[in-house]
């Protein structure tokens, strides 16, 4: 007898195969049986009837590792059809991280999201390696299963801290083998993040080096570039160079044309990664869409002056030699540095993550508003909330263009991932304002680019959030709705899914997304979580 039986759904398969009528069950943890008119006993019959069923979304790029132990219910992810994230991205996991640096580095993490710092505390980050952060985790248990990512920063701060020089021979065999011994233990791969530190330390040899043991295992390279701004372009040869070089399989992160002076230029992007994969490179990437970008306000700030974190920063801003050195960079900045904000006014920036008293009512105002109310310029005015609210700000930026947006996203090539992390609205992580790709970004791609503006088909939409990101990942119990997979499924009506998140309510669930079912069990029924907490760690291979 079968566990649920859903009746007259249109299955929209996760390979992109035009969709079709059936009738599937489920039994256990699996899809035990998928035809029409299927009679059988079910311990529950759902009627369908104009729904569609997918896969469970995977997002390849998320950063929930350390928010799923604030948010283990993952609202936020689930009730928008995410059943499997990819964390570990842009080079942060929280682990393998030994004892000596671990304070730096928990620092530099915590400060690109105010709600870590409020909530953790140093004995809290009582783990070492990825394994025992994972056992963590699994005792609270989670709403979705977990794809880990062995961090570059990571393993860099646990061999070398944050100095920013070259590993010496010693050094490089250290990082290697703790990438070993994650990869050994099931890690699907590692990410690198360029522009944060102390990745943004290492050069391509390095990294070339770390990505041809991931290769070995079959693993996979994601990769914050070192620009997503004007030196895009170059970004990319490196990206490319470290794949030829290793033979890994390489994925861009949240690909864009960030800055206007790169805006109408994501078809040549596209053709310079469309030439590397034909050049035999396995090569895709993700974005998510949203012309703004969410990265903690210490990312505003000059490279030096950001290398070791808020505190030295706070300390570099307290004396009067310190603020003009970082002015004048900020103001005029040398051109070997990737401004994030040239091209772009301080009306562009949005601040996020405020917990002084004092500054209530600040968040989601931009620079622009909060320099008239306190009488300042726009860069004292950054000076002066980063130091008075001690770091632990996130910044909101309005950067790129729709039409780019657009085209990058038409481009097979191209998954979805939210670059968000797991919250709960009225947590911990939900009581502070966030990105609104947290909550909306898979249904945003059906609502405003499939059925509004139709840039892809539904089942294309489908396949770049299930089939692609399964194959891409290794995971072959997953993706796609087949007899004998994983019953991790998404019923959801075409008509109406929408994503109601936005950047001045950004904690709201979306519409039309009416059931959610991780590992067999449902997690989301009618629109609600039900508090289930059936995910789990899954494992390369």
């Amino acid at each position: 007898m079968a566990d649920l039986l859903i009746k007259n759904i249109t299955i929209i398969d996760g390979t992109g195969a035009p969709a079709f009528v059936s009738d599937l069950a489920i039994t256990g943890e699996k899809i035990s049986q998928l035809d029409k008119n299927l009679d059988l006993e079910a311990g529950e019959i759902l009627d369908g009837t104009g729904l569609c069923l997918s896969p469970g979304f995977i997002d390849i790029h998320t950063h929930s590792d350390f928010t799923l132990l604030l948010a283990p219910e993952a609202h936020s992810r689930v009730c928008q059809g995410v059943t499997t994230e990819v964390t570990g991205n842009c080079g942060g996991s929280p682990g393998p991280i030994g004892r000596t640096h671990r304070k730096a580095f928990m620092e530099y993490m915590t400060d690109l999201g105010g709600y870590y710092k409020r909530a953790f505390e140093d004995r809290d980050w009582h783990w070492q390696g990825l394994d025992q952060f994972f056992q963590a985790l699994a005792a609270k248990g989670t709403s979705v299963n977990l794809v880990p990512l062995v961090g570059h920063s990571t393993l860099r701060a646990h061999v070398m801290g944050y100095e920013g020089r070259v590993p010496d021979r010693d050094e490089m065999g250290a990082m290697r083998t703790l990438l070993e011994q994650e990869l050994e233990a099931g890690a699907f791969g590692f990410s690198s993040g360029l522009i944060y530190h102390p990745g943004a330390f290492a050069g391509t040899r390095e990294l070339a080096e770390l990505a041809g043991v991931t290769a070995k295992f079959g693993g996979l390279y994601s990769t914050h570039m070192r620009s997503e701004g004007k030196f895009l372009f170059e970004a990319v040869d490196e990206a490319v160079e470290v794949a030829r070089d290793s033979g890994v399989s390489l994925e861009i992160s949240h690909l864009k044309c960030e800055t206007p002076v790169l805006w109408g230029k994501s078809g040549q992007l596209l053709e310079k990664i469309q030439a590397a994969r034909d050049s035999g490179i396995n090569v895709n990437f993700d974005q998510y869409p949203y012309t703004a970008y969410f990265t903690g306000l210490l990312e505003i700030f000059p490279p030096w002056a950001k290398e070791t974190g808020a505190t030295r920063l706070m300390e570099t801003l307290a004396t009067r030699p310190g603020r003009e050195k970082v002015r004048r960079d900020m103001a005029c900045p040398p051109e070997e540095w990737d401004n994030p904000l040239e091209g772009l006014g301080f009306d562009h920036v949005r601040i996020l993550g405020f917990r002084n008293p004092d500054h209530r009512g600040f968040n989601g105002r931009t620079v622009a508003d909060l320099s008239r109310e306190m009488n300042l310029d726009p860069l004292e005015t950054v000076f002066e909330l980063f130091c008075r609210e001690k770091g632990g700000l996130g910044m909101v930026v309005f950067a790129m263009s729709e039409a780019d947006l657009e085209t990058i996203l038409a481009h097979p090539l191209g998954m979805v991932g939210s670059d968000g992390s797991s919250a709960t609205p009225g947590g911990p992580v939900g009581s502070s304002p966030v990105h609104p790709r947290f909550y909306g970004t898979f249904p945003r791609v059906l609502s405003r680019y499939v059925r509004e503006k139709k840039v892809l088909f539904l089942e294309t939409a489908i396949h770049k959030m299930t089939g692609m990101p399964a194959r891409k990942l290794g995971l072959k119990d997953r993706g796609v709705i087949r007899e004998g997979m994983a019953a991790d499924l998404v019923l959801f009506d075409p008509d109406t899914v929408k994503d109601r998140a936005d950047f001045t309510a950004p904690h709201q669930t979306p519409e039309g997304i009416a059931h959610v079912f991780v590992n067999g069990t449902r997690v989301v029924n009618h629109g609600d979580h039900t508090g289930a907490r059936p995910g789990r760690r899954l494992s390369r291979g």
